[in-house]
């Protein structure tokens, strides 16, 4: 049996965020027999399921971060060189795919995937800028584009550019309700028969609007004093979340969960869900 087409998956930091997700999701469902991935994170990355993709087969290999340009250029390049069998490179950094397409181009990759998974972030006034500047290259280096949305793949390449929706793979079978499932997800979160769950989902960043989330949450306990809120996730605003959440006295109703790997179960748990994400 022939060996297996190795794609390298060029995903940058791995934060537990959704794009993460999305890729590891059609890891799981390949046919690892026919198309095997590698993967390539940045130092920076603070959650990489390392143990389950080894076990599935992939290597992992690691660059500077991409806040010192020069450095993880470099590296990129040097990868790409050594890994004469990557025929296939899949960058998901957005606008930022052009440094790591580029350097796949020197080293004489094919082919050259970019992948927008998203559009500009209210609130990153700086981020955006930068957006803006790097989107005047998005076309020079991929021989693909791929866009999660007709909107994402105009917002990087341009409505005039040729690109290919690829819808976000979801495991639909993971998310059917269960009453037992429920039951004891419920327990395990130490809630109590009568609580009403409303559930967030997202890393802690300005987009996903988390003050907008506490204080709406705020309003209606008032009324309804049995109302519980879970926030799954992680990022760099949880700790003003949680500073929030207790100068409002609200440690008993807010719960804050981290990072899980389970999310399909919480939402088992879950009455409500709420996701006030900027747009």
């Amino acid at each position: 049996m022939a060996d297996p087409i190795r794609v390298c998956e060029f995903v940058g930091n791995m934060n537990g965020g959704g794009v993460e997700a999305v890729v590891m999701n059609y890891y799981r469902h390949v046919v690892r027999s026919k198309v095997q991935f590698d993967f390539v994170v940045t130092e920076s990355s603070t959650i990489v399921p390392r143990e389950e993709m080894e076990s599935l087969g992939a290597r992992v290999f690691t660059a500077p971060a991409y806040t010192n340009l020069p450095a993880f250029q470099g590296a990129s390049y040097k990868l790409f060189k050594a890994h004469s069998e990557w025929r296939i490179v899949h960058a998901h950094m957005n606008a930022l795919n052009v440094f790591p397409l580029k350097e796949a181009a020197k080293a004489g990759v094919p082919v050259r995937i970019s992948h927008s998974h998203s559009t500009s972030g209210r609130g990153e006034t700086a981020k955006n800028v930068a957006k803006v500047i790097l989107k005047t290259q998005a076309n020079r280096y991929p021989a693909v584009r791929f866009a999660c949305s007709r909107f994402a793949g105009e917002w990087l390449f341009g409505k005039g550019a040729d690109s290919e929706v690829v819808y976000n793979a979801i495991d639909l079978d993971r998310f059917f309700f269960s009453a037992p499932a429920r039951a004891k997800m419920r327990a395990d979160l130490g809630l109590v028969d009568g609580q009403v769950v409303i559930g967030h989902v997202g890393r802690f960043m300005p987009q996903k609007n988390h003050r907008f989330l506490l204080e709406a949450f705020e309003l209606a306990s008032r009324r309804r004093d049995n109302l519980v809120l879970l926030c799954v996730g992680t990022g760099e605003a949880e700790s003003l979340a949680k500073r929030w959440v207790a100068e409002h006295g609200l440690e008993n109703k807010v719960k804050f969960l981290g990072h899980r790997d389970d999310v399909n179960k919480l939402y088992q748990a879950f009455d409500a869900f709420a996701l006030p994400s900027l747009v």
